[in-house]
């Protein structure tokens, strides 16, 4: 007997009929013709090489074998159909799921708490694992595939037609100084740019090389200064020093309602910093996963006030 030789609709038809107890019965509930339950059984006595079924009383009588393929069946029918209601359906407060969200230090402040703060009300049974995006694009896109994260804020020029996104944020990269720094006084031209010495991040390695590929291309090298470990504490340190950052439009003009910055007018033109919530293609249809990018994507709209493109 080989199973890879067996229809498995015809086991639809078995359990029907052991339930039902009749041929018209078992069809009226599967919404099949009398003949074609009638052939199934058929194909199903050839396989196993029992009867299975005898007419008696107007019933259908299960043999000894067809008794002891009742339960198994049974339960493995249950068993498939309870995962796929699972895969169709989803309840948040009920769900037990782990999800793990990749983040970079620009939502370290902002995104974490809100998010954290909707799950303990939408899915208090539900595990959220917030995963810093240490690691260049390329290494968190594979952990991605892989499943290792369910999602990721990712820069548009990293991806391809591999993965599905939602773009979030579009808006050009910026030089920012504090107010009243000595560079405010002149024209600013590509040599006060080489030699200001800049404060980074050691955290965004994808957003960093995107702008350091960008000023070279330009001819500018960055003298960095300052490295810290978290993007929002960089408003704090420009404000009062002469150390410049370079940032997202968006991201400062935030900060500048708490911190004396400018922008400057720079000689040359970054390019925009384009990124998206980044999750794999197996995952499009997933409810659970669903419901996860729509929260992320309402904390962002609510909590943090961006712009969502598209």
């Amino acid at each position: 007997m080989n199973i890879r030789e067996l229809d498995l609709n015809l086991l639809l038809v078995f359990d029907a009929i052991y339930r039902e107890r009749s041929i018209g019965a078992a069809g009226q509930k599967l919404g099949l013709s009398q003949p074609a339950v009638s052939n199934a059984l058929r194909r199903l006595r050839d396989f196993t090489g029992d009867a299975l079924f005898f007419r008696s009383d107007n019933t259908m009588k299960p043999t000894r074998v067809a008794t002891a393929l009742a339960l198994p069946i049974a339960h493995a029918l249950a068993s498939v159909e309870g995962i796929l209601t699972t895969v169709r359906q989803f309840d948040p407060e009920t769900s037990t799921r782990h999800f793990r969200v990749g983040f970079n230090d620009l939502y370290r402040a902002l995104l974490t708490p809100a998010l954290a703060y909707l799950f303990e009300q939408e899915a208090p049974n539900a595990k959220l694992e917030m995963v810093l995006q240490s690691i260049d694009a390329t290494t968190l896109l594979n952990d991605i595939r892989n499943g290792s994260i369910e999602t990721a804020f990712i820069p548009a020029a990293y991806l391809d037609g591999t993965m599905s996104h939602k773009p979030l944020v579009d808006e050009p990269l910026v030089f920012t100084v504090r107010n009243g720094h000595p560079a405010l006084s002149k024209p600013i031209t590509r040599e006060m740019l080489q030699d200001f010495r800049y404060v980074v991040t050691s955290e965004n390695h994808t957003a960093r090389t995107l702008i350091d590929n960008a000023l070279r291309k330009n001819g500018i090298e960055r003298n960095v200064a300052c490295i810290m470990p978290d993007v929002s504490i960089i408003p704090s340190i420009v404000e009062v020093t002469d150390l410049v950052a370079i940032t997202g439009l968006g991201f400062i003009q935030r900060h500048m309602r708490d911190h004396a910055l400018t922008i400057l007018k720079a000689p040359i033109t970054l390019p925009r910093i384009k990124s998206s919530l980044v999750w794999s293609k197996t995952y499009d249809d997933d409810q659970s996963h669903k419901w996860l990018r729509s929260r992320i994507l309402h904390t962002l709209n609510t909590a943090m006030s961006l712009n969502i493109a598209g």
